[in-house]
């Protein structure tokens, strides 16, 4: 029975793969959005070049700080959770579908001798 979930692509290991988010480009999304609005705002206000640049850097310093805190309390608290779930319940599906092939090959094995 196994064999025709896995065929069927109904693997629970695919779903659990599709399901999986990645949250690695998480911070650089975060910093590019924050140097474009930063860069934004002060070619519109004019400022000097010094100044382009200090805001550019303090503001790709902060948001890149604050897009790997994101993405590690996303990675560690919601993400990690449900995978150790998924995987416990495939555990306990793959136990069980294991137990019942070995009971009914014993039994078919013993019709025979």
């Amino acid at each position: 029975m196994a064999k025709e979930n896995d065929t069927k692509g109904n693997d629970p290991k695919g779903k659990s793969k599709e399901k999986a988010v990645n949250t690695r480009t998480l911070p650089a999304i975060i910093v590019l959005s924050a140097a474009l609005i930063s860069c934004a705002f002060s070619l519109l206000q004019g400022v000097e070049f010094r100044v382009f640049v200090a805001r550019l850097f303090f503001s790709v310093l902060i948001f890149g700080t604050i897009g790997i805190i994101v993405r590690v309390v996303l990675d560690r608290y919601f993400f990690n959770r449900n995978s150790k779930e998924e995987e416990e319940a495939e555990e306990k599906d793959q136990d069980d579908g294991e137990e019942q092939p070995s009971e009914e090959g014993d039994s078919e094995d013993r019709e025979e001798s």
